[in-house]
């Protein structure tokens, strides 16, 4: 056997054993002597991606294919694009080797995968279902599917993908625990709690189970699931875990009028789970006067955009748990108007450009305008599109100078209502962790309270402020109201809102479905003992409740 023999036998022995970097070092060495050396080249290619060096990798497999184009490289060579960001290339190199290997599934998934990397969500959904139909067993595609429903809230055929996949593995708790949530979100609560009990029988120490039972079952002492959990020993489980516990706990007590052992599971959920933010209020604070001295000197610039909107959007805003959510459903109700849900869209778009002040306010706000509108174009094409996320308020100013046909509706509560319906919740978004102490949601409502009255006192015309309290009391009356600032006609079917089948996957989604409820604004009052340091905390900077 000569030397270039026991040189390349060595470098394979080295990639076996996971030693990529002395197999680009030898296999360099070796390959000034025989620079054409296929299978040298695919080592030195390979070592690279598992070394995650893309730019080097691609080099290579730049000199295989100039060799030979054969569809493992080419797929390969996509998804090493696909690292480094060049879709549009990654999309080149997939195709082409599914050109030479038709039948060739993880090719169409990652394409798929692609595709929807680049907005070509449409697109990316066919080549997940054509990997599907080339490989029934292609696990990874079907979750890829599924994810994408999910994001676009097809929560009807993200059942039948949850279904498939359970039909593998009719144990896989995650699958199960998504199944459950969708249900939920459909409005379907027995169903979903069915897959939720079924989990807790396979892991009796799975808490978001028990956690999505309890929040949707009115728990009675003899209920054997949450009698299940109060036995658990809280230190077995991880700190993440720990608060949904003690969350499940609280939401159980308040049930059984046990406000005392409620309040200090609830405290202790909001607690650990304060320990382990990054939420600052500090810089809250300073985002909001940024946003204040943005606008100071800046009116109405009336800019004289040259498109037209097909789809207007309808923006929900005010404080979480101030009722947006009800007035999305009913308003949604409507034939042409689709409620979007929250959509963060925006936030990103502006935390993206930046809040100071440009040259050119023009371009500016025509770039907001572009961005947000080449999002939502994407939802549905009705003449309305209501983009339902409370803290949208933040960005008034910015809504009313980049989409002037943008219709602002204000939901307004009562203070201590919306700090203790908030100071209750436990929000999965990070950015909602000004809720974990009594304290905290009274000063953020401070914060909000400010920013609304400096957008009221400069855009009084743009803004409909609609208060919750009053809504209820004659909701129909008042949905005309809204339509009317909406240059709508009033339907029939608002009347059934609660039938509206559309997802809802905010914390309100099984309130939105029982109908109106009058006199909620009150219900703090029964715990008001329990909740003087919010009441100081509003008193104190003169909000009145």
């Amino acid at each position: 056997m000569n030397s270039n023999n026991l040189d390349e036998t060595k470098i394979l022995n080295l990639y076996k054993e996971k030693n990529y970097k002395d197999v680009i070092i030898s296999g360099l060495k070796l390959l000034k002597k025989n620079p054409k050396n296929y299978q040298l080249i695919y080592s030195i290619g390979l070592s690279y991606v598992n070394l995650q060096n893309y730019t080097e990798a691609e080099k290579y497999f730049d000199k295989l294919l100039n060799v030979q184009k054969k569809p493992e490289i080419l797929y390969i060579q996509a998804n090493i694009c696909k690292q480094l960001k060049k879709y549009d290339s990654a999309i080149n190199y997939f195709e082409e080797a599914i050109r030479l290997n038709p039948n060739f599934s993880e090719a169409y998934n990652n394409l798929g995968n692609t595709k929807k990397r680049v907005g070509k969500i449409d697109e990316a959904i066919s080549c997940f279902e054509k990997a599907i139909q080339l490989k029934e067993n292609n696990i990874q595609a079907y979750l890829n599917l599924a994810n994408i429903y999910k994001e676009n809230k097809y929560f009807k055929e993200l059942i039948k993908i949850y279904e498939k996949i359970l039909s593998f593995n009719q144990n896989d708790i995650k699958t199960l625990y998504n199944l459950g949530s969708a249900y939920l979100f459909l409005g379907k609560i027995s169903e979903g709690k069915y897959y939720f009990e079924k989990i807790i029988e396979i892991n009796k120490n799975h808490i978001p189970s028990y956690r999505n039972y309890i929040s949707v079952t009115k728990i009675e002492k003899t209920d054997e699931i949450f009698k299940q959990l109060e036995i658990l020993n809280e230190e077995d489980f991880s700190d993440d875990d720990k608060v949904l516990l003690y969350d499940a706990l609280s939401k159980g007590y308040f049930d059984q009028d046990n406000d005392q052992l409620a309040f200090k599971y609830l405290e202790k959920s909001n607690s650990l789970k304060k320990k382990n933010s990054k939420f600052s209020f500090e810089k809250t604070e300073i985002q909001f006067n940024n946003i204040k001295t943005f606008f100071k000197n800046i009116d109405n610039i009336n800019i004289n955009f040259k498109d037209t909107l097909k789809s207007k959007p309808i923006f929900i805003i005010g404080m979480p748990r101030s009722g947006t959510t009800l007035i999305e459903q009913i308003i949604s109700s409507h034939s042409q108007v689709y409620g979007a849900g929250e959509l963060d869209f925006l936030p990103k778009i502006i935390d993206k450009i930046g809040i100071k002040k440009p040259q050119n306010l023009e371009s500016f706000f025509t770039q907001i305008r572009n961005l947000y509108y080449d999002q939502i174009m994407k939802i549905s094409n009705n003449h309305y599109i209501i983009d339902k996320l409370p803290v949208n308020y933040r960005w008034v100013g910015f809504i009313i100078n980049a989409l002037p046909e943008a219709k602002i509706i204000h939901i307004e509560r009562n203070p201590m209502a919306v700090c203790w319906s908030n100071y209750k919740t436990s929000f999965v978004d990070s950015g909602m962790d000004f809720n974990l102490s009594q304290q905290d949601i009274a000063k953020y409502y401070s914060l909000y309270l400010n920013l609304m009255n400096f957008w009221k006192s400069k855009y009084t015309s743009n803004i409909l402020n609609v208060n919750y309290e009053d809504f209820v009391n004659d909701f129909v009356s008042n949905s005309k109201e809204i339509l009317k600032f909406l240059d709508l006609k009033w339907e029939d079917k608002i009347k059934n809102y609660n039938k509206n089948i559309r997802p809802v996957t905010t914390a309100s989604f099984q309130q939105v479905r029982e109908g109106i409820k009058k006199n909620t604004s009150m219900a703090w009052k029964k715990y008001s003992n329990y909740l003087n340091p919010m009441q100081d905390t509003l008193k104190n900077m003169k909000i009145k409740f």
